[in-house]
């Protein structure tokens, strides 16, 4: 196979629009990082539970089973550029909100728990708008490349949240770092907002005189009977229940297991966004393969096995280069989603197609819960072995059921 020359790996930089999406999608990853990271320190030094650190997760993640419908179906709708850039502003409130909170000394805890399911719903916002606007922006033959750059610069940066969030925790507090992130949120708002919405696509032929609701119901019947979509969504279901779930355990595996308290925490968060930023390149270089769902099957079997390895690790040089590879596998695993997903629907339910994909993983709350519940009880080594296990199993079935991923 001819490898790609440099000019055709960063492609998608040549269309202006592009090049102002991929800006925003880089500041509001870069706040959200932030947020996940603050957030789940924050529940564990307060709490001192490992079960109550999963459940922020949980909280954060469980929105999107109601509002990811809705915001698929809006960003079919509304200008992509304006509702991503209220979703993006929205965040910046919640953030600063937190911070407030965390300097009132945390009374009562419920608050902080409602403060982080809402950067939820902005998140649910946040990713159908900006995937949609990815694929907007350059010619259909440069799709895919422009969804690999799209996840270089939220996982790169995402690699240097996770150590400034760390270094600040430790030097100015939790309250700062939230601070930091809703201004950063904010400044990805603006970008975006201003934006004039490249050329529509995806916008929907006929007639608009239909509901947000018929809308949102459209969106779930292409879910359920395009047969590789349905396998897509299925397949991110149980990966997202098994394998994300490990971020939600990530402090605890810091404090408990490792005893490298939040700087430490910060360094575990940056190897990984390292590693996604080398899945996404990885995937970046290889250029247009043929065989993307054999390809997607490969990487989620990689990714469990990195779990098991992650899991059994004491020591902290070596976890670093095993979580290295946690998050490409994790990274990898989602590009490769949303390029098949958006390959396979037509291109005016683009926005809902990713909006089923907030949908499926909505259900990783349970994954979150699951696992924060069995680590309290048994310890967060064992408990992320297990997981990573059923990820290996999930991918063993999906390349023995699933035909028409396997020729995807």
């Amino acid at each position: 196979m001819r490898k790609p020359r440099l000019s055709e790996a960063s492609g998608a930089f040549r269309y202006p629009a592009f090049r102002r999406v991929w800006v925003t999608g880089v500041l509001i990853a870069l706040a959200a990082w932030t947020e996940r990271l603050a957030a789940g320190w924050l529940i564990l030094t307060e709490t001192d539970s490992v079960f109550l650190t999963a459940v922020s997760f949980a909280v954060r993640q469980a929105p999107g089973l109601i509002a990811a419908p809705i915001a698929g179906a809006l960003s079919d709708r509304m200008p992509r550029s304006r509702l991503l850039g209220l979703a993006a502003a929205f965040r910046a409130v919640l953030l600063a909100l937190l911070a407030l909170f965390a300097l009132s000394g945390l009374e009562p805890l419920w608050v902080a728990f409602v403060l982080i399911a809402l950067a939820g719903v902005a998140h649910s916002f946040e990713t159908p708008c900006t995937q949609a606007l990815v694929t907007d922006s350059v010619p259909r033959r440069a799709a895919m490349n422009a969804v690999a750059l799209q996840s270089v610069g939220a996982r790169g940066v995402g690699a240097l949240g996770g150590l400034l969030g760390g270094v600040v925790i430790a030097s100015y507090g939790i309250p700062a770092a939230l601070f930091a992130g809703a201004a950063v949120s904010l400044a990805g708002g603006l970008v975006v907002a201003t934006m004039r919405p490249p050329a529509a696509r995806s916008a929907r032929p006929g007639r608009r005189d239909t509901s947000v609701l018929s809308d949102v119901a459209d969106g779930l019947r292409v879910m359920f009977s395009v047969p590789l979509v349905r396998t897509l969504l299925l397949l991110a279901v149980l990966v997202e229940m098994f394998g994300f779930a490990y971020h939600s355990v990530l402090p605890a595996v810091a404090r408990n297991v490792l005893e490298v308290g939040e700087v430490g925490l910060g360094v575990l968060t940056m190897m990984a966004g390292f590693g996604s930023l080398a899945g996404v390149l990885a995937l970046t270089a290889i250029g247009n393969v043929r065989r993307r769902g054999l390809l997607l099957i490969g990487i989620t079997l990689g990714y469990g096995a990195f779990l098991v390895s992650f899991a059994s690790s004491g020591l902290f040089p070596l976890s670093l280069a095993l979580i290295t590879g946690v998050g490409a596998m994790a990274a990898a695993f989602d590009a490769m989603q949303w390029t098949l997903l958006q390959q396979y629907v037509p291109d005016h339910m683009r926005g809902r197609a990713i909006g089923g994909w907030v949908f499926a993983i909505g259900f990783g709350w349970v994954g979150y819960l699951t696992l924060g519940a069995v680590a309290e009880y048994v310890g967060v080594q064992w408990a992320l072995a297990a997981t990573g296990t059923l990820v290996v199993l999930t991918g063993l079935a999906a390349a023995a059921v699933a035909p028409k991923l396997r020729a995807a």
